[in-house]
């Protein structure tokens, strides 16, 4: 099942016993003149400047508000129709009005200072208008004070009073005289007195909220907002949209403004049934007032009004026209209707961290939208302080993109290339082999702000190599050093240690075909993925030369070698065809003697003018100038051979079996193995280091054994599904 191990291959030849078939005299292929290496020039450094272009502004999940207001103005679709193609996953459905509770984070562990023009009533103590009153709390008792202030303590009026309680937690609060929340009169408000938090005798602000006022018991006093849903929203949509797109269109644009109430609906409703079944400390809220969850800036701040008067006709006219509309699944559930500035074109998916499918979103290309389409610039020094370890900027390489839309879609991996060293962000949190699968995880996005995840470097087109200086004229004696190994899973998911570096996953063609081999470049810095169909996928300065795609009589792909120039490969079926391509030659198979035996690998010799063909029951046989270096007793039962690599100077070679038996041959040097040993899995791959006196042998869920000079790697974390293995030569 795995077949192969070493990755960098440049003068290496097949691994294992070498025996005379049964069937008859094999003929050698008489080999061509060989093919010399071609020389790699130094690339120059990156500009002094990156021009990073990008589209989109936001998390990309759900609803677009720029796209909404494209839809409602261009497209002319309704509301209904617009969180219908943004949340096409839901359906409509009807709220009642409760109260959310919403956590004021602005006055984290301070005593909340409230007042109001009109009377006003804290835990059945009366006040009047005009008054300020300090709320607090200490060592779970709470008190009030009068005549407060931001420099004023104030006077004890209470203190030990009787508290309320909500998901196990104690509160009081401030409750206005007038209790219709939709009057919009600032004078029947409750305001909160915030604070400077540099100089708390220093007043900041005063907001004024709809609804109750309070303080709850976490530790320490934190302060809420007590409001009715409808009138929360009136403090929400015109924060997070634009009241003046309601005019937008001839007054088209209304549409997007009820899409937004919609959606914003819809979010804390879901939000609220999420903490309060979460039972854990900070969900007594429902949610809070910044951008985390979503924006609340309560009725007016300092005597402007943020919900009512001229400006915001047009949002409490959607909130209205909307009243108790939200988005459901199909199991009833409120949907987390999430919603950002910006697409680009297209919004974030299912599997990218949305609860929603990912659709092309025309709208967001609407007159006005700035954020569709953007530029910034980055200075190189910047990137290279950023990741010093790189030395000086080579160039940029986008590995992997979501696949929808333009340049390919999101960035989903990237490689920053230096003349020191890459980073691939490999051990960034929530990145894993090189990739990320949501905005949030981008740590270039993250490192420098960028509007979106959707970017490119147009400076380094996509398909342009990106790799590490090299000498002009290298040493072709020169073997590498480092060790390194790379683990293929079926998946087509590539995990790299050491000096190996990730270069990108693999693709499956389909849902049923899945990866069987690999091979990396001689220089080291790229490879090739097989898929048991003959599908071939190329990374790093590893080039495409074809694949056997349709020409294999259904047979299944078993193992793939480079030639040791780096510019072809062949690929061998589990019967015994080979396939080669780009400067690779064929020298001959073994499907047409009928054997019993299947192929597991096939090993470039150290010319690239021959090959060798490993056998499940242990023979290995020779074409074109590699030699046959003897045969050893055939594998018992069990211990079905896996993998062929070949020892430094050609002249010997390892055989590894399923049971992690390994059979040194000719000048390969044994240096251990599993074969006493209990063993609970199936060995898939088998690898040498590049000095030739170790190797690996790999299981099925990745763990890896190493012996002689292959250091331990952490491989276990592939998981199952590992079918083969290379290393760094």
């Amino acid at each position: 099942m795995s077949r192969r191990a070493p990755a960098r291959r440049r003068r290496l030849a097949g691994m294992a016993v070498a025996c005379a078939l049964a069937a008859g005299t094999l003929t050698f292929a008489v080999p061509p003149a060989g093919a010399q290496p071609a020389k790699i020039q130094s690339p120059q450094l990156a500009p002094s400047v990156i021009v990073v272009e990008g589209r989109g502004f936001g998390h990309g999940n759900g609803l677009s508000q720029w796209g909404a207001l494209g839809y409602a103005v261009d497209h002319r679709w309704s509301s209904d129709q617009i969180v219908q193609h943004y949340y096409s996953n839901t359906t409509e459905s009807d709220a009642s009005n409760p109260d959310v509770w919403v956590h004021l984070t602005g006055n984290d562990r301070n005593d909340l200072l409230v007042t109001s023009a009109s009377a006003f009533t804290v835990a059945d103590e009366h006040f009047d208008g005009g008054d300020v009153v300090r709320l607090g709390v200490s060592s779970g008792a709470f008190w009030l004070r009068s005549n407060a202030g931001c420099g004023r303590r104030g006077d004890l009026v209470a203190d030990r009073l009787a508290a309320s309680s909500r998901r196990g937690d104690r509160y009081i609060e401030a409750v206005p005289a007038n209790s219709d929340y939709a009057v919009d009169d600032q004078s029947q408000f409750l305001v909160m007195i915030y604070c400077d938090g540099r100089d708390t005798a220093v007043e900041s602000r005063r907001v004024a909220y709809r609804g109750t006022l309070g303080v709850v018991d976490q530790n320490g006093p934190f302060s809420f907002n007590r409001v009715p849903l409808e009138q929360y929203l009136r403090g929400v949509v015109p924060r997070e949209s634009i009241p003046e797109w309601g005019t937008a269109g001839d007054g088209r644009g209304i549409a997007a403004l009820e899409a937004q109430a919609i959606a914003a609906r819809s979010y804390v409703l879901s939000l609220a049934a999420s903490r309060a079944s979460s039972g854990s400390q900070g969900r007594f809220t429902d949610t809070c007032d910044w951008w985390n969850c979503q924006v609340y800036g309560g009725a007016a701040r300092d005597g402007q009004a943020l919900d009512h008067g001229s400006r915001y006709i047009h949002t409490n006219t959607a909130i209205l026209n909307t009243a108790g509309h939200i988005r459901v699944h199909d199991n009833g559930s409120i949907a987390f209707a999430e919603y950002h500035a910006s697409s680009g074109g297209w919004t974030a998916g299912l599997d990218e961290g949305s609860r929603f499918p990912g659709v092309q979103d025309l709208g967001d290309s609407t007159a006005g939208n700035a954020n569709h389409a953007w530029e910034i610039r980055i200075s190189r020094s910047d990137i290279e302080a950023a990741y010093p370890s790189i030395g000086s900027l080579v160039c940029i390489q986008v590995t992997h993109r979501n696949g929808n839309g333009a340049w390919g879609g999101r960035t989903r991996g990237m490689r920053i290339v230096g003349t020191d060293g890459i980073e691939d962000f490999e051990g960034h949190s929530g990145v894993e082999n090189g990739q990320w699968n949501r905005w949030a995880r981008d740590p270039f996005r993250k490192r420098f702000s960028l509007r979106s995840d959707w970017y490119r470097f147009p400076q380094f087109p996509d398909g342009q190599p990106c790799e590490r200086p090299v000498s002009a004229d290298p040493d072709p004696t020169t073997e590498a050093t480092d060790p390194g190994l790379w683990v293929l899973k079926s998946d087509g998911t590539v995990l790299a240690d050491g000096s190996a570096e990730h270069l990108g996953n693999g693709t499956p063609p389909s849902s049923s075909e899945r990866f069987t081999a690999m091979a990396a470049h001689p220089a080291g810095d790229g490879y090739w993925l097989a898929t048991s169909g003959g599908d071939v996928q190329s990374f790093g300065s590893a080039t495409y030369h074809g694949n056997s795609v349709g020409a294999g009589r259904g047979e299944r792909v078993v193992a793939m070698a480079a030639h040791p120039a780096g510019d072809g490969y062949w690929l061998a079926t589990g019967r015994g065809h080979v396939f080669a391509f780009g400067a690779a030659g064929h020298w001959g198979a073994i499907a047409h003697l009928g054997l019993a035996a299947d192929v597991v690998d096939i090993e470039s010799s150290p010319t690239g003018d021959g090959y060798w063909m490993a056998l499940d029951d242990g023979r290995v046989l020779a074409f074109g100038d590699a030699r046959d270096h003897g045969c050893g007793p055939l594998l018992r039962a069990g211990m079905v051979g896996i993998g062929l690599a070949a020892a430094l100077d050609g002249a010997g070679y390892w055989l590894a079996g399923a049971d992690t038996a390994v059979h040194a041959i000719g000048t390969a040097d044994h240096h251990g193995d599993r074969a006493d040993r209990q063993n609970r899995l199936r060995t898939v791959g088998f690898a040498a280091t590049a000095s030739g006196d170790g190797y690996w042998l790999v299981w099925s869920d990745g763990t890896s054994f190493n012996y002689g000079d292959a250091p331990d790697y952490r491989t276990s974390r592939a998981g199952p599904g590992v079918v083969a293995a290379e290393s760094v030569r």
